[in-house]
């Protein structure tokens, strides 16, 4: 079986297997009361009732995103270790690194189904056809941020328990977003040993406020082709770093 073969039809069957579960419908169905609630919030306001209506639907987006990313993402794996599935498909020439790979093709295909249905939801029920392309932008710079937590969530899945590994998912995710805010407050003792480990910092985690584009101006004011690829390229980088994260952790994993 070649390579590329094995790996598409562990993501096949990962995201298939994955999309039966009721909790991916949950997801699905609080993304739509989200966009409900984002209606009903805007109506309350006449003048700034499409900037909350943008900022609230695709803040929707992008917390469904990071579920999916979070919760399948550090429970991939050992779920298929404690359903002893793992080792059947071990049992095969398969390396290991091809079992990491499949299970983030899975998070890829459903991250991708979500984005493509809440998107073409939210853009219908707002009747925006004509702000496409901003929102086309928005919800792939919400996508890149959620390949990026799902690469990060298989490699601390393989480390520690489930659910440990999804509180650090959903922390780092957080954390990728508030180191300005984290700086500014720090920068007010003018403690000089903080100020230099927190530039240190964040010189080490992505920087998703750098393409924070999940926003009514964003949707209105398109960023440049250059941020554009600036930001694909940041994801891609961390991407393969904690893929090659997990796979090195997963190759040395004792499985039982």
């Amino acid at each position: 079986m070649s390579q590329f073969k094995s790996i598409r039809i562990l993501s096949v069957l990962g995201a298939s297997e994955w999309m039966r579960l009721k909790f991916f419908y949950l997801i699905i169905f609080v993304s739509i009361l989200f966009i409900g609630f984002s209606h009903l919030l805007s109506s309350l306001s006449f003048a700034v009732q499409e900037r909350l209506l943008f900022d609230f639907g695709l803040a929707g987006l992008e917390i469904g995103l990071v579920l999916i990313s979070s919760l399948i993402g550090t429970h991939a794996i050992q779920r298929e270790i404690d359903r002893k599935t793992l080792l059947v498909i071990l049992a095969r020439p398969i390396p290991r690194w091809h079992i990491v790979m499949g299970a983030w093709g899975s998070l890829l295909i459903l991250n991708l189904v979500f984005t493509f249905g809440f998107t073409l939801a939210f853009v219908v029920s707002t009747g925006s056809l004509k702000l496409l392309p901003g929102f086309l932008l928005a919800a792939g710079s919400s996508l890149l941020k959620a390949l990026v937590i799902s690469s990060f969530a298989l490699a601390i899945g393989v480390m520690v328990r489930p659910i440990l590994a999804l509180g650090m998912a959903i922390c780092y995710w957080i954390f990728c977003y508030s180191l300005p805010d984290i700086k500014f407050f720090v920068q007010k003792t003018n403690d000089s040993f903080l100020i230099k480990l927190v530039d240190a910092v964040n010189e080490i985690i992505p920087k998703f406020y750098l393409f924070n584009w999940k926003n009514y101006y964003s949707v209105m004011n398109n960023p440049t082709f250059n941020e554009y690829i600036w930001a694909i390229l940041h994801s891609f980088a961390w991407i393969l770093f904690w893929l090659f994260a997990a796979s090195y952790f997963f190759r040395r994993k004792e499985i039982v």
